[in-house]
């Protein structure tokens, strides 16, 4: 209430100035520069009081306004309630890390059991190949060389197509011992 009547003491004092540059507008219209001089004089220097204290006024409400906030800020219970806050924040983050850990642990344990499982499945492919070559050499007096040249091609591209059922088919055609 008390910067309110402030705040129109000051647009009074600004209204006197206009008022008083008013007069010295007419002073100098009648011929009488001296009493213009004097009202211009006069109404300068009180519109600059004006100015001053509704400036003067505009600080102390933003320091008032800014010390309420402060203390607002600073109560116990607001406090409180920030903190407890960024606790329930922090715990939701903990969470939300957990999971996203969780999940890219998962990723990469499937990734290591598919590599795995391509090197087993190479390994058993090898092994395959091997046995049906041994196979194969051991029956290489029975058969023609074409057939015997074919099949070695054969077993060469389904070994690179690594087509196990291929190989095992064509294992299958081998002349039993």
């Amino acid at each position: 209430m008390r910067s309110g009547r402030i705040l129109y003491g000051g647009l009074a004092i600004a209204s006197l100035a206009m008022l008083l540059f008013v007069a010295g507008f007419f002073c100098f219209r009648l011929g009488s520069a001296l009493l213009a001089g004097l009202f211009y004089g006069v109404a300068g220097k009180v519109l600059l009081l004006a100015f001053v204290g509704l400036g003067l006024l505009g600080l102390f409400a933003l320091a008032k306004a800014l010390y309420r906030q402060l203390c607002g800020y600073f109560r116990r219970d607001v406090t409180e309630m920030r903190c407890w806050f960024a606790l329930r924040n922090q715990v939701r983050d903990a969470g939300l890390r957990a999971a996203a850990e969780a999940r890219q642990l998962h990723y990469r344990m499937q990734l290591q059991r598919g590599r795995l499982a391509a090197a087993n499945h190479r390994k058993h492919l090898r092994q395959l190949r091997q046995a049906i070559d041994g196979e194969l050499a051991s029956v290489r007096n029975r058969l023609p060389a074409a057939t015997y040249k074919s099949l070695r091609k054969s077993l060469r591209r389904h070994y690179k197509q690594a087509d196990a059922a291929a190989m095992l088919a064509l294992r299958n055609q081998l002349p039993c011992l």
